[in-house]
């Protein structure tokens, strides 16, 4: 596909890419969405809950199409650097404006819902924090991208998919998972105010990740890959299954495993001079692995993994 001019698009994976554009946009217009259809019948109103969970699934479908697009584009042969634009610019309004827009949404309505004033500039600053700093995480990456994807088994720093994906599975947690768990009517819309009323700190925490020099392991590399075994498919449909089954709790629960998991091993591995993925287990059925790459302490010249034609970590950025 030719958009006039030299630059020919990869149609494939751009369709993949621009699947991604389009859930974040909806994401953002079913959080506007939840504040007009909010009735006003407590913290956790069953009329807001819907329409912002359904923007938080966009968000989720959006992680989907950014963990295929690059993959079908190697898969092709049609990376380009068109695509690896293109697709970090599709990153920051899916990772970027709509995580923080939600957070803002559900802070609001919970204050709002418990009668207590707020000031807006505030929140609003702390929402902006983790945008800029997802932005920031989107350009670095870029400019810091290797050549060799075999060697990229770590991020420097939380991907912007899994910092998003936190703030998405807080709200599935608040509106579902906290009766799921067995908490009474009255806990769960305690703790879930609570959540609600945290949204707009935890995102700004997850900017700082963002733009952090903390190796975070690439987990889909590393046991997964472009050659997908058939054992590891199974297990792969498994983890999904149960994530979406009892999505209410799950996705909050392995969200939060990564997050802080991450955090835990790659300051552990930075202050040891060796890669996070050295305490990992060896993927199964395989007894030699690559070398892996050790992520740069803070001050050294950064390491990052090359870009391809649907996003520069072919699902993760």
């Amino acid at each position: 596909m030719n958009l006039g001019g030299e630059t020919r698009v990869p149609l494939l994976p751009t369709l993949f890419t621009l699947g991604n554009l389009l859930c974040g946009f909806i994401a953002i217009a079913k959080a506007i969405d939840a504040l007009q259809s909010s009735t006003g019948d407590g913290v956790l109103d069953p009329a807001f809950a819907t329409e912002l969970t359904k923007g938080c699934w966009f968000v989720v479908a959006a992680m989907i199409f950014d963990a295929l697009d690059g993959r079908i584009a190697r898969m092709t042969g049609q990376q380009s650097p068109f695509g690896a634009m293109l697709d970090s610019l599709s990153d920051l309004v899916t990772f970027g404006v709509a995580p923080a827009f939600i957070a803002k949404v559900g802070y609001e309505h919970t204050m709002d819902a418990l009668g207590q004033r707020y000031r807006p500039s505030v929140v609003t600053g702390f929402c902006a924090l983790y945008l800029i700093c997802a932005a920031l995480r989107l350009a670095r990456f870029n400019a810091d991208s290797g050549e060799d994807e075999s060697e990229h088994h770590t991020f420097s720093g939380l991907p912007s998919p899994a910092a998003a994906g936190f703030v998405v599975a807080c709200c599935f947690f608040i509106f579902g998972g906290t009766s799921e768990i067995g908490l009474s009517d009255a806990a769960a819309a305690s703790v879930g105010a609570a959540l609600l009323r945290a949204l707009p700190y935890l995102a700004a925490g997850l900017g700082v990740l963002m733009i952090s020099r903390v190796p975070y392991v690439h987990v889909f590399q590393r046991y997964v890959g472009l050659r997908l075994r058939a054992s590891m498919m199974v297990r792969l449909v498994l983890i999904i299954w149960v994530a979406v089954q009892w999505h209410e709790w799950a996705l909050f629960l392995l969200i939060s495993v990564y997050v802080l998991g991450g955090l835990f091993l790659g300051l552990r591995a930075s202050r040891a001079g060796r890669s996070p993925v050295e305490d990992l287990p060896v993927p199964p059925g395989d007894g030699t692995l690559p070398e892996p790459r050790h992520t740069p302490p803070q001050g050294s010249p950064p390491d990052d993994s090359p870009p391809h034609a649907s996003g520069p970590t072919g699902g993760a950025t």
